[in-house]
Formats: structure tokens, C-alpha cells, sequence
């Protein structure tokens, strides 16, 4: 603390008597408290101090000349409103009810009586500087909590985060501007909402619907904080908000709860990303079919139901592809392999899927098949469409293809004996004269 804070935190006390040898005697035994002490020798003079000053005590003679202790006392308590400054009246009168009631009534908390004895004035003088002191301390600890509240309601309000405060019934009893436009609803319509309603109905049922007993609270309290990195909340009359959430028990000193903050965020970006990176993660990026790591999940799906439930799989390998990449370019290459892709996926049945397993080699899971005829009449269609000429940018492309066809259960009883039945029988089509159809 430099030397200007001490100086401002130092209690001031005004000394007011017409009588300079007075002024000097209380100076003397006041002078040693580290007091910052005025003299008025006037009522006048004592009026005008206060006006500069902020005092702790005023120590006022009360027959003074003009305007005496009573006067001076009357129009400084005037000057005071609120916040009146303690007079101490010091007389060398006899003491009676009538003059201490008149002093009482101008303003004064106490009398002395002359001669001053040292130590009551000392005794009386440090009561009221301490009593100054503290409530300057607590008028700065007000003033900084006032800007401590409006520092916190600008992080409240500029937060990105929705905030929801609760009380120990979980009760909203706040949100931040963030939380309305998060959820789509006003204020006035989440205050006083059991903070449960806000839930879905799945996660509101794992928890439990009284918010007093759910294992949300019970988390909060016990070890401070629960999350839930992926759940929806359902705002009233609004769509549900894919979110993820933090509840968090305020305590007082004495570890008793006395309310909850809830803080949320939009996950819907985050959500769209992940299903990106997984949809990327199995789709071919030229084509957007799926790719061999896809295919082979639904495989292995239509096998574990394949006994009561028969399907087909083709392996199609593209004939004369290489020439129209050669020839045109790549660029031609990848757009007749996407157009091509596209046909193939629009020739299929529901449950029935086409991915492209590299290059220009596709599989097709025929999960509507039963039998090895209606597999062979699928493929047909599909070597019929390949067939077709693709005209890009006025060329005219075509191609045509090897296919290979097998049956589950009946070719193989697992899946990678279905697949290496399908690609042995691709390859007996390619050796002969391409372009066909053969079966395992």
C-alpha cells in the first residue's frame, strides 16, 4: 500500500473550540492515535471543513461564539443526511438532563466534561475512528462486489455457453442470453420450469424425475460435478437440441447445497463433423458408394441371418474401362465411373446395397434374393445398364463388364468363402470372353 492510500485510509477527526489553548491540549492527546486531525476555531469554520472533509469524529466545544456546539451540531447532522457524523460535545458546564437532551437532539452520541481526562478522550475518539474504518472497508467491499456482480453478469450474458441457474428443488430461476437462443424460447418461459422437463424423455427416465433424488444432483454433490457429453433437451414447443451438458452444486462454507449451474452447449456441428468423418470413413470419396469396409459389415449382417434367410453377391469388374482412361483422361475415367455408380445404385432393390471395393471393381449385396435365378435376373439388368453409353461433355462412353455371382448359403457358409466364391467366379467371366455373367 503506497503512501497515498495510507494517507486517504487515515480517520480524520475536527476539533472545534474558540479557545486556541483548548485546540492545542486535544492535538497533544490525540496526536499519538495516527490521526489526521482538522481544527475549526468557529462554528462557521467547522461548517465549511465538513464540506471538504469526510470525518470519523467531530470533538466540538459547545459555547462558542455565533453559532455555539448546538447550532454547529443542528447544521452539520443537516449537511449529513444518511450518514451522520458523530459529535462529541466537550463543555466546562454543570451537567443536567436539559443540556444533554438539547445536545442529544442536534446531534451529538456523547458528552465530556472539562477538564478532559486523556484516557475516556482517547477511549471514545479510537471506538469512533474504528467504527469509521469499518464501514469504509465495508463500503469498498461493497463497491467491489457490486463490480465483482457486474463483471460476472457480463461473463453471464457474453458467454457462448447456455447458463441455467437452479435452486435446490431444481427450479430455473436464471438464464443467460445464450441459453434462450440455444433453446429458442424466452425467459419468462423457462423460469420456475423444473429443470427435469427440460430433458428427453430417455435421459429423464435414467435419471429419475425427481430432481431431490436423481443420480444427476446425487453426481453433482458427491463429486462435484456431473456430465453428460451427448443427450437432448426439449425446450418447450421447440425442436429437440442435440447437447452437451455440466451440472454443477454451489456450496456454501458449511458444504450445504444452495442451488446448481447448468452449462450447455450446441453440439449439432460437432454431431454433423462426426457423421462426416464416419460417412467418409466408409464411402468411397468419387462415387459415394459405400466403400469395401461398409460392404463387408452388411455382409457379415445378412450371414448372421443367412441360413433362414438366403442372399446373393455379385462382384462386378468393369471391361474396357482402361482404354476410355487411357484415351479421354482421367478426369472422363472418374466421371463415367461415377455415372455408372449411380446407375447401379438406382437398379437396386430396398435391403440391397452396391459399393465400390477399388479401382474399377464393385460389389453388390443382394439381401432380397432368395434365389440363385433371381440373382442372376438382378445381375442381368445391372450388365444391361452398364452396358448403356454414358455420353459426357459429347463423348460417347462405353464399357461393359465381368460379373460373378454366389449364393449364401448354398456357394459358401461364411462370408469370406462367399466373397472368394464371387471373385473366383468374376474372374472365370473375364477369362472367358468378358462381359458376362457367371456363377460359382
Amino acid at each position: 500500500m503506497d503512501s497515498q492510500t495510507v494517507e486517504a485510509n487515515r480517520p480524520k477527526v475536527l476539533l472545534v473550540d474558540d479557545v486556541p489553548a483548548n485546540l492545542l491540549a486535544y492535538r497533544a492527546i490525540l496526536g499519538r492515535m495516527g490521526l489526521e486531525l482538522h481544527e475549526a476555531a468557529s462554528g462557521h469554520e467547522a461548517l465549511a471543513l465538513v464540506l471538504r472533509h469526510e470525518f470519523a469524529a467531530i470533538l466540538m466545544d459547545v459555547q462558542m461564539p455565533e453559532l455555539d456546539g448546538y447550532e454547529t451540531a443542528e447544521l452539520i447532522r443537516e449537511h449529513a443526511g444518511d450518514t451522520p457524523i458523530p459529535v462529541i460535545f466537550i463543555t466546562a458546564g454543570d451537567r443536567s438532563e436539559a443540556r444533554e437532551f438539547r445536545g442529544y437532539d442536534s446531534g451529538a452520541i456523547d458528552y465530556l466534561f472539562k477538564p478532559v481526562n486523556d484516557k475516556l478522550l482517547i477511549s471514545k475518539v479510537r471506538v469512533l475512528t474504528e467504527l469509521w474504518t469499518h464501514r469504509c472497508r465495508l463500503a469498498e467491499a461493497r463497491d467491489e462486489l457490486r463490480l465483482v456482480n457486474a463483471q460476472l453478469g457480463g461473463l453471464l450474458r457474453g458467454a457462448a455457453e447456455g447458463i441455467i441457474g437452479l435452486d435446490v428443488r431444481g427450479l430455473i430461476e436464471f438464464v443467460n442470453p445464450a441459453a434462450c437462443r440455444l433453446l429458442g424460447v424466452d425467459a419468462e418461459v423457462l423460469m420456475g420450469m423444473p429443470v427435469l422437463d427440460l430433458l428427453n424423455s430417455n435421459l429423464r427416465e435414467r435419471v429419475g424425475t425427481d430432481f431431490e433424488l436423481c443420480e444427476m444432483r446425487r453426481v453433482a454433490r458427491e463429486q462435484g460435478i456431473y456430465r453428460n457429453t451427448h443427450t437432448e433437451f426439449a425446450p418447450p414447443g421447440e425442436p429437440p437440441l442435440p447437447v452437451a451438458f455440466s451440472l454443477s452444486a454451489i456450496e456454501t462454507s458449511h458444504h450445504k447445497d444452495v442451488g446448481y449451474v447448468l452449462v450447455f452447449n450446441d453440439i449439432s456441428d460437432q454431431l454433423s463433423a462426426q457423421e462426416a468423418l464416419r460417412r467418409s470413413a466408409e464411402h468411397d470419396e468419387l462415387t459415394g458408394l459405400p466403400n469395401r469396409r461398409l460392404f463387408l459389415r452388411h455382409l457379415q449382417q445378412c450371414a448372421e441371418v443367412g441360413i433362414q434367410q438366403p442372399f446373393g453377391l455379385l462382384y462386378i469388374d468393369l471391361d474396357g474401362f482402361k482404354p476410355v482412361n487411357d484415351q479421354y483422361g482421367h478426369n472422363a475415367g472418374d466421371a463415367l465411373l461415377k455415372a455408372l455408380s449411380w446407375r447401379l445404385a438406382r437398379m437396386l432393390r430396398g435391403g440391397d446395397s452396391v459399393a465400390r471395393l477399388g479401382g474399377d471393381e464393385f460389389g453388390v449385396v443382394l439381401a432380397s434374393c432368395r434365389t440363385s435365378e433371381q440373382a442372376e435376373q438382378i445381375a442381368t439388368r445391372l450388365l444391361e445398364t452398364i452396358r448403356t453409353p454414358v455420353v459426357i461433355d459429347g463423348l460417347e462412353l462405353r464399357c461393359g463388364a465381368s460379373i460373378g455371382l454366389a449364393m449364401f448359403p448354398a456357394d459358401a457358409v461364411d462370408v469370406d468363402g462367399l466373397v472368394k466364391a464371387a471373385d473366383a467366379a468374376m474372374y472365370r467371366a473375364k477369362r472367358g470372353d468378358g462381359d458376362s455373367i457367371q456363377a460359382a
